[in-house]
């Protein structure tokens, strides 16, 4: 007899470990657009897409770069066409192509 209550209870356990955790992405905006200054008196544009995890930047005033998300622990990294960028709150570095790094805050 005392084998079926542990036996339910040991059900519910599993039922209780195989729900479903929510997406963290739900609760963020589908889009964010926001323009960086960095430290060399440059700025540039950004789009970030949450629901596809990319990146759209405009450099340079015309040159768009489509950067895909990367695994992270926490903050952002994308990277696309020889550029990287990785980030934690309001800071960024982005680097080019050529290897060279620029640290940009966001324009509030």
């Amino acid at each position: 007899m005392t084998r079926l209550p542990v036996a339910l209870a040991a059900g519910g356990i599993v039922l209780v470990g195989c729900s479903t955790m929510p997406d963290p992405r739900a609760a963020m905006p589908p889009m964010i657009s926001t323009t960086f200054q960095c430290e060399n008196g440059s700025r540039f544009w950004a789009r970030f897409d949450n629901r596809d995890d990319s990146a759209l930047l405009r450099l340079d005033g015309d040159l768009e770069v489509r950067m895909a998300g990367q695994p992270v622990a926490s903050g952002i990294h994308y990277a696309g066409f020889g550029h990287d960028l990785r980030g934690k709150g309001g800071e960024v570095v982005l680097t080019r192509p050529t290897g060279d790094s620029l640290r940009c805050t966001t324009l509030r």
